[in-house]
């Protein structure tokens, strides 16, 4: 008998746990239950706006962002948010919070913004939890807002020749757009109601007022900006480097294109090549897509590769050392001769270059003839002529804006001998640019600077006037 009993005993607690377990399971699936129905009634009375207190602000500076969140009735759950702040941002908000029984909550955020261009804030991501803990689930709702980043130091921009800056404002006439006809006909005076596509930038910066070149044939003419962003643009101090300066400049073509509906395109270029391209439009979202484009480019890494540092040895220089080595029967003179016994090694070379790749792909494709404005610096100066003479096949005009390394070390100028040395070299290679037919070639720098070397050959002539 008592054998019998302990045998009973065994499966009715047997019984017993088969089930508390079914029980418990019950339960949960309740609880799971329950748990998604509030989910799905929280998400749908739920609303969060995100308002940032200025939607555009200079490189370096804080603005707040205000999130409300708000429902229709009292959660019945936990709820945490957490802004989701792009990259080129920085803030130390980890999120808050919204507890049960709650229906309103406005957060606020400090944010600060050290890299220009255009940032996106997310919408933010708020996770759920139930009062026991058990069950959790993450979800985004509300919609995205953006702030709009410029780089400081622009105020101090100069575009000129030579230390002049231009007459016309840049953003008033420097709008590069597509000129009238083929032939012209006579300079004179700008006077309202002429068209900006018919200003004469050499003659206006000549003259020291805008003048418009009227021609005898009307056509149409596309613009096309090249915009450089490679590694060697990222010279300068945070907020004033070479590409902040030469994206303001790009930025006032695209606004006046918008202004008087102007066909307009573009292509940035890269360390690897073409970034992004926009072939000619009058389109206004188009449009705006360049704006943002150019308005989120930083400068690109080069890749490890061979060193391409140097540029290639322009044809007639070429020929010049292959005169040279003719008679040179030296080990080294040996060795040199076939390199330059290639007639198309030069070709083969720069037709490699990103900028010079890119205006080459971009004026192919393009019919009639263009006008391309070529936005980059001193650097690779063979690479530069050479963009520049395909830019001004077919009858096309091009419009270079330079940044020459030595306004934008940042360390400062330096000795100032040596950096006037080092600008009117690089004004003597702008000179040539612009010497071309159908060019003109500006300078795009700070004007403090620009202004303490000229003066800085003020006083060398002087002293050697004296001497």
């Amino acid at each position: 008998m008592a054998g019998l009993l302990s045998l009973w005993a065994v499966v009715l607690g047997q019984i017993v746990v088969l089930f508390g377990t079914a029980g418990i399971a019950a339960w949960l699936l309740t609880q799971q239950y329950r748990f998604t129905r509030l989910t799905t009634e929280t998400t749908q009375s739920l609303s969060v706006t995100q308002t940032p207190s200025r939607s555009q602000v200079p490189t370096g500076e804080t603005t707040v962002l205000s999130v409300t969140m708000e429902a229709t009735d009292p959660l019945a759950l936990h709820c945490s948010v957490t802004p989701r702040f792009p990259p080129g941002s920085e803030s130390d908000s980890t999120g808050f919070a919204l507890e049960r029984g709650e229906n309103r909550s406005t957060h606020t955020v400090e944010v600060m913004w050290p890299v220009a261009g255009t940032h996106t804030i997310e919408p933010p991501e708020l996770t759920l939890r139930d009062r026991l803990g058990l069950f959790e689930q993450s979800i985004t709702v509300g919609t995205a807002t953006t702030v709009s980043v410029q780089p400081r130091g622009t105020q101090n921009l100069h575009v000129g020749e030579g230390g002049d800056p231009i007459a016309a404002g840049l953003g008033d006439h420097e709008t590069g757009q597509s000129g009238s006809g083929l032939e012209p006909e006579e300079v004179r005076k700008y006077v309202p109601g002429d068209t900006i596509r018919n200003i004469d930038w050499k003659a206006t910066a000549r003259l020291g007022e805008p003048h418009v070149r009227e021609f005898e044939t009307e056509t149409d003419r596309e613009t096309v900006l090249f915009v450089d962003h490679r590694e060697s643009l990222e010279t300068g101090q945070p907020g004033e480097t070479k590409l902040d300066y030469l994206r303001q400049v790009g930025l006032a073509f695209v606004e006046n294109a918008r202004e008087h509906t102007d066909p307009l395109g573009c292509y940035t270029v890269g360390d690897e090549g073409i970034t992004g391209s926009f072939t000619p439009s009058a389109d206004t979202d188009q449009q705006l897509s360049i704006r943002h484009q150019l308005q989120s480019l930083a400068p690109t890494e080069r890749a490890d590769e061979p060193d391409r540092s140097t540029s290639p040895t322009a044809p007639a220089r070429a020929q010049q050392l292959r005169g040279r080595l003719a008679d040179d029967e030296t080990a080294f003179g040996t060795r040199l001769a076939p390199y330059f016994d290639r007639p198309n090694a030069y070709v083969e070379s720069v037709l490699e270059r990103p900028l010079v790749g890119a205006v080459k792909s971009a004026t192919a494709g393009l019919d009639g003839s263009i006008w391309s404005v070529i936005l980059t610096d001193d650097q690779n100066r063979t690479e530069l002529r050479e963009a520049v003479k395909l830019a001004r096949r077919n009858q096309g005009r091009a419009l270079v804006f330079i940044a020459p390394t030595v306004l934008y070390e940042p360390g400062g100028l330096g000795t100032l001998d040596d950096a006037h040395d080092q600008y009117m070299d690089f004004e003597r290679f702008r000179q040539s640019l612009a010497s071309m037919d159908r060019v003109t070639a500006f300078e795009v720098g700070p004007a403090d600077r620009v202004s303490a070397v000229l003066a800085r050959g003020r006083e060398q002539w002087s002293r050697t006037r004296r001497n």
